[in-house]
């Protein structure tokens, strides 16, 4: 039936084209013929482009504000929107983009002729488009995960599930503990030790569980594991009363036990060993300033914490790490000029048409090496050596990298963090430097401490765990949180 509608209004369509005696395809054949009226054509087309992408923006707002509305969904997925760019499934974007760019842009190429373009800047376009797509069928086809977050995916998910059920366990005990209170202040206090002994234990079974074999030995206490078993018999114990007499013996016992597991708690001794490898931040303490960055990581969304990540490890080049969609012809030529052997190399090919986007579009491939010494590995007057142009490709990825980078750390996050841990705010270009150097004098030890503390933040994230909120209670900040 709806094959014969369509057929049948498609019919009615070209029965009034006919009454109003309108002009049919052949006249418009020969009107293309002639060379008329193809400019405004195009024009049209690119008109109608631009409306059915408007369409499918308002289709998009209606169906996530549907979304918000429908009561079925729980206010647990609703919040998972966050980690998404615009709300939008993961993808979304950026096909959108390719899109736009395609859409438009191709029938300007098409009509080049017409339009009477100049042929650079028929050449610059056909450069974007080929980017785009390149890109977009790149990214689609890598992998979206770091090495890192592929080789813990597995240890991780274990960690999870234990999680979510510690979470389901705690929610039906603060539930029973209020109906069978004998007070206002036990069930309370009952509460803020169960959730604060669960923090700690995520944070301590994570690095001693996961991480703890990949780690030199002596950075994570002896006695870690048993305190962890100690404190979580106390956090079963604490659930199993709580629907039953809550009495003050067994809220001093979850208290105590909590304050057990943050003096013996691996993450004091790793906050400590990690302050080696960081520069000093304003007038912060060691511990209170790697706690500070830790917290940082954690509150960024999606994309800032993997560049935050990648920043700090000094990590590889992963795809997706930097956004092609964010740089502009006049970014990538400001960061080239900053990439002293690319801007030696190249600086014969700056004005040619499309030069820009096609070295980003190499350059943020997994393998751009290989590509690159293919464009211009030949001309032995850019290039000494393959190890030459790869020293180049590392100083402009760092370039676009930090330029991305830099907007992602704001005031308001710092003092957000700095708030949860009781110190004052640093100023925000020593965090971004913290983030950037090393100190020279650090040992292997405390480089380990600090990459295990950041490859920590991942699976915090997962669980929704504030690594700030557990450093705040840990004598390792207490004791050393200014100076």
């Amino acid at each position: 039936m709806r094959i014969l509608l369509t057929a049948a209004a498609i019919g009615l369509v070209i029965k009034g084209a006919q009454l109003l005696d309108l002009p049919g395809v052949a006249a418009l054949a020969a009107l293309l013929d002639r060379g008329e009226g193809v400019a405004n054509l195009a024009a049209f087309l690119v008109f109608v482009v631009g409306l059915a992408i408007g369409g499918f923006l308002w289709w998009l707002s209606h169906r996530f504000f549907a979304t918000l509305r429908d009561p079925t969904i729980a206010a647990e997925r609703i919040a998972q929107l966050r980690e998404l760019p615009m709300a939008l499934p993961e993808g979304t974007i950026r096909a959108l983009l390719a899109l736009i760019v395609g859409l438009v842009g191709l029938p300007i190429l098409l009509f080049a002729n017409a339009l009477k373009l100049d042929a650079a800047i028929a050449g610059y376009i056909n450069g974007i488009i080929m980017s785009v797509f390149a890109f977009y069928f790149g990214a689609r086809t890598g992998g979206a995960d770091g090495q890192a977050a592929r080789q813990l995916a597995g240890a991780l998910a274990t960690v999870q599930v234990e999680a979510r059920e510690a979470d389901a366990r705690a929610a039906a005990a603060e539930g029973r503990a209020t109906q069978a209170a004998e007070t206002a202040t036990r069930p309370a206090r009952l509460k803020e030790g169960i959730a604060a002994l669960d923090r700690h234990l995520a944070a301590a079974e994570v690095l001693v569980k996961v991480l703890g074999p990949a780690l030199p030995l002596g950075l994570v206490p002896e006695g870690a594991a048993r305190a962890i078993a100690k404190a979580r018999a106390a956090a079963d114990a604490a659930r199993a009363i709580a629907g039953g007499e809550i009495t003050e013996s067994a809220v001093t016992a979850v208290l105590e036990a909590g304050r057990s597991l943050a003096g013996a708690s691996p993450l004091g001794g790793l906050l400590g060993k990690a302050a080696g490898a960081l520069p000093a931040i304003g007038g912060l303490g060691p511990a209170a300033g790697v706690a500070l960055v830790l917290g940082l990581g954690w509150s960024l969304g999606s994309a800032e914490y993997r560049r935050w990540r990648a920043r700090i490890l000094a990590a590889p080049y992963e795809a997706g790490l930097i956004d092609l969609g964010l740089i502009t012809p006049t970014s990538a030529e400001l960061r080239l000029a900053q990439s002293p052997i690319f801007a030696r190399a190249f600086a014969g090919h700056r004005s040619e048409p499309g030069f820009h986007a096609t070295l980003v579009d190499a350059v943020l491939r997994e393998d751009a090496a290989d590509r690159l010494w293919a464009l211009w590995g030949g001309d032995a007057t850019l290039f000494a050596s393959r190890e030459e142009l790869e020293a180049g490709l590392d100083e402009f990825r760092l370039a676009l990298l930090a330029e991305q980078a830099a907007e992602d750390i704001h005031p308001d996050q710092v003092a957000s963090v700095a708030r949860t841990l009781g110190v004052a705010p640093p100023e925000v270009a020593a965090v971004q430097a913290a983030l950037t150097e090393r100190r020279a004098d650090a040992t292997v030890e405390e480089q380990a401490a600090l990459e295990a503390l950041v490859m920590m933040i991942g699976p915090l994230r997962e669980q929704n765990v504030d690594p700030a909120e557990i450093a705040a209670s840990l004598p390792a900040i207490a004791a050393g949180a200014a100076p």
